[in-house]
């Protein structure tokens, strides 16, 4: 399976997403269930789930999040019940659902509270940094600190996040990539190989990738000949599209979460496929096609900067070859010659081709950061 995922907006290939998979509505009983008029109870949303993890090719939850977007749900939905679901394998966008459609009380009363749909605007929406805002730069550093300090909490954030590549140095970085292969006999993931990359950085040149290894063996393949998954343009690209003003991303809070020894605060997050600039390409047939996303990203409350992204694609036209994409990335501090970045370290990406019951699954580390032939370190954040 040889997929590829681009941004026009960074010039670069990112494909660094997770692919649920997105199959046909369930058969028999439990289809009937949910599929009967009215609003979607806890009980068959828990099925459904418990049934893709027994069977992830027929997890449905796009189809389920659909249902529960046009019908609502019929219980009172609050972070307890939100923490159940995604115990039992909930995705970020099937949650963002559900917590929609607990703004609708569960009553024929007209009067009650409408759902919102995700293309309405939101009733709040953030405020963008304006043009003198935008001057932040040109500002002391205590000047800067008290006019970021001014805007909302998700501006701050945006303006970190737009800042982010400018703020990379030049480096070099070990790549370790783990890649695995289910077909419709497999009922496990199956290892398919192991690569180890050499990325490099600069900002005058973008990423640049060197395969060194392939199963454990030096290689003189390129990373293009290698075939099958692979992941370029995670330094950049998918941070500054989702926090890009030309995105008109929909961010609204969902609470405060702990995540990796830090208070975050949590968005929930929309891109309509019109102000998306995300690119799916498929190496086998050619076909390029450009998808919204939504998902969750944890915000550090204390820096403001970002720790982990997670996003589905949306609206995939029903014909192209890959189904429903999501992505994961971890960031954190990594110490490069005595200064601290934040950077990517971990990934995980998950492609499947629902006509050939083919799925792939990356699991991504990046390990040794140096600038030129400087060893560098993890180091906890304790600013």
């Amino acid at each position: 399976m040889n997929t590829t995922f681009k941004n026009n907006q960074s010039g670069a290939l990112f494909l660094l997403f997770l692919l649920v998979l997105h199959l046909q509505v369930i058969q028999g009983r439990a289809q009937d269930a949910i599929l009967r008029e009215g609003a979607v109870t806890r009980q068959e949303i828990l099925a459904r789930l418990k049934q893709g993890q027994s069977n992830p090719r027929q997890s449905g939850q796009g189809d389920l999040a659909e249902l529960i977007v046009e019908r609502g749900v019929d219980f009172s939905v609050d972070e307890s019940v939100i923490d159940e679901f995604r115990r039992a394998g909930a995705r970020s966008f099937l949650l963002d659902a559900i917590r929609r459609a607990g703004i609708r009380t569960p009553t024929s009363d007209p009067e009650s509270p409408r759902l919102r749909r995700p293309e309405e605007p939101s009733p709040e929406p953030s405020r963008e940094l304006n043009p003198q805002e935008r001057r932040l730069e040109d500002l002391t550093p205590e000047e800067r600190a008290a006019a970021l300090a001014s805007l909302p909490f998700i501006e701050q954030a945006r303006y970190h996040a737009l800042e982010y590549s400018d703020d990379l140095p030049n480096f070099r970085v070990t790549q370790l990539v783990t890649r695995y292969f289910r077909g419709l006999a497999s009922k496990d993931w199956e290892k398919r190989d192991s690569l180890e990359l050499e990325l490099s950085y600069s900002a005058r040149d973008g990423e640049k990738y060197r395969l060194v290894k392939l199963d454990g063996a030096p290689t003189k393949m390129s990373y293009d000949q290698v075939g099958g998954s692979t992941s370029t343009g995670e330094f950049g690209a998918l941070m500054s599209s989702l926090f890009s003003p030309q995105a008109k991303t929909d961010f609204r809070e969902t609470g405060r979460e702990a995540l990796n020894g830090r208070q975050t605060a949590v968005y929930d997050f929309r891109v309509k496929k019109v102000n998306s600039n995300s690119e799916l390409s498929d190496r086998q047939t050619g076909r390029t096609v450009i998808a919204g996303y939504q998902g969750t990203v944890w915000i550090d409350l204390e820096s403001k900067r970002v720790l982990r992204i997670e996003l589905a694609h949306e609206n995939i036209p029903p014909s192209f070859p890959l189904t429903m994409a999501e992505n994961s990335v971890d960031y954190d501090w990594v110490t490069i010659a005595g200064e601290r970045y934040l950077l990517p370290v971990r990934a995980e990406v998950l492609l499947g081709r629902e006509r050939e019951r083919q799925y792939s699954r990356n699991l991504i580390e990046f390990r040794q950061y140096q600038k030129f032939d400087t060893d560098v370190k993890l180091v906890p954040d304790n600013n």
